[in-house]
């Protein structure tokens, strides 16, 4: 590749330029829409069942491994359904990626039916609210399953540079999630019930997004017909394992923090964290979905290595100044925006709102590192790194749970973060990229 890899195509650019936009101008919405829908919940559930209720309703962050690793895979592949890097492979990846993924979905249906059965959600929650959880939580599990599946229709749509369509589709989740919300608000349902409309809404966007990718990507109902004679079984889907290790030890040492303190702490400490963990998952989505824009352009430019890392170097640093403008806004606004939220019903200090402020910082540090890295022996070095950042959050995280709550369980992520992800990032990266051997295809 040529010195001019690293400018962005034209195609590139647009998509990038419009999914950021679209996501700029459109998070005032979704952020209305989110309020709405929390205020409504908060007032129908009281502090206490509310902690519940965003503890499963956000089991799609506690658990984002259950694809296996195999939505980072298809992502890479879809990158490579035309143009320069076109590999005929690539449909065999997405097709496989389908089957499996279905696979694992209804495992996880049996296994929620398993836990309804022997009544087993207050035991593994760490709460309750009452009888009706068995049924409710169990559905939402279901929802959750089906999601799965569904969301390899947002990666396609980004491997293919419609980023802006799946920022939109994204976006459209808080929209579908406010519309059961209301549903339910409508029936008069009792408080257990809502955790179930912010996991609809994800499917129902999961669909939309699945059908806009099928049709434009060209793939239709053949990315469900077998896999093709010629691609092996299992390198279809080769680094996928060490992305799903990735997608472990990201959520334990980031979400897990409504566990600890469901187990080890109080309600109201709950309530805290869950309700100011939505206004940093705001400022979070905006940055994440910009930063996975990206993973297929630097799949387009693994040959151009001196590109790529200056890329790399300039992506860093502007998500880190962007994250930390919106780290003060956060910080500065945040308990505010909690008391109106809440009706009152539920304080946040300022204390914690600077401390998801820093999580964003760090986070943002590592973003552009996250999707970089996705060749199978770089993979491996994100997954060794990424399970230091697992063991420091959690052991930390367990430590001041009790003490300190809240604040505590943040801070420990923060620590984990900024010592075994950003600081290994901005040390190493430069020289992986580097050291890579030639291009070779679907090597995720």
């Amino acid at each position: 590749m040529t010195s001019g890899h690293d400018r962005l195509a034209p195609e590139e650019r647009r998509a990038l330029v419009r999914g950021t936009v679209y996501r700029i101008v459109g998070t005032p919405a979704v952020a209305v829409l989110g309020l709405v829908n929390t205020a409504i919940i908060v007032r129908e559930t009281g502090e206490a069942v509310f902690g519940l209720v965003s503890l499963v309703a956000t089991v799609t962050l506690l658990f984002p491994f259950a694809d296996l690793g195999i939505g980072a895979v298809v992502l890479s592949a879809s990158a490579q359904l035309s143009g320069p890097a076109r590999d005929e492979a690539a449909i065999d990846v997405i097709r496989r990626a389908y089957r499996v993924l279905f696979s694992v979905a209804a495992a996880l249906v049996v296994v929620a039916l398993a836990v309804m059965v022997v009544d087993g959600w207050g035991f593994l929650i760490g709460m309750s609210s009452g009888p009706e959880d068995r049924w409710a939580i169990t559905v939402a599990a279901v929802v959750f399953a089906l999601t799965i599946p569904g969301g390899l229709g947002v990666r396609i749509l980004i491997g293919i540079d419609r980023n802006q369509l799946a920022t939109l589709v994204l976006m459209s989740s808080a929209a579908f999630s406010l519309f059961l919300t209301l549903l339910l608000y409508s029936f008069d349902v009792s408080g257990i019930w809502y955790a179930i409309p912010p996991l609809g809404g994800v499917l129902t966007g999961h669909v939309l997004g699945t059908v806009l990718a099928l049709r434009l990507s060209g793939l239709g109902w053949s990315a469900f017909a077998p896999v093709g004679q010629r691609s092996g079984g299992t390198r279809l889907l080769e680094g996928n394992w060490w992305l799903f290790v990735v997608g472990v030890g990201l959520p334990v040492g980031l979400q897990t923090g409504r566990i600890l303190l469901s187990h080890r702490s109080t309600a109201a400490e709950v309530s805290e964290y869950a309700l100011m963990a939505q206004m940093y998952g705001a400022g979070w989505s905006i940055l994440s979905t910009a930063g996975l824009a990206y993973w297929p352009v630097f799949v387009k430019r693994r040959g151009a290595t001196g590109e790529t890392v200056r890329m790399w170097w300039r992506l860093t640093g502007a998500f880190a100044a962007l994250a930390a403008v919106a780290a003060l806004a956060l910080a500065t606004l945040g308990p505010w925006v909690a008391s109106v939220l809440s009706g009152g019903r539920i304080e946040v200090s300022a204390s914690l709102a600077l401390a998801f402020g820093a999580l964003l910082v760090v986070q943002a540090v590592y973003l552009p590192t996250s999707v970089l890295l996705t060749r199978p022996t770089e993979a491996r070095w994100q997954a060794c790194w990424i399970a230091v950042m697992a063991a420091i959050s959690l052991g930390s995280g367990i430590a001041v749970a009790e003490p300190y709550g809240a604040i505590g369980v943040v801070w420990a992520s923060v620590l984990g973060v900024a010592a075994a992800q950003a600081a290994p990032s901005l040390l190493w990266v430069p020289t992986l990229v580097r050291r890579r051997p030639p291009v070779q295809h679907l090597h995720a």
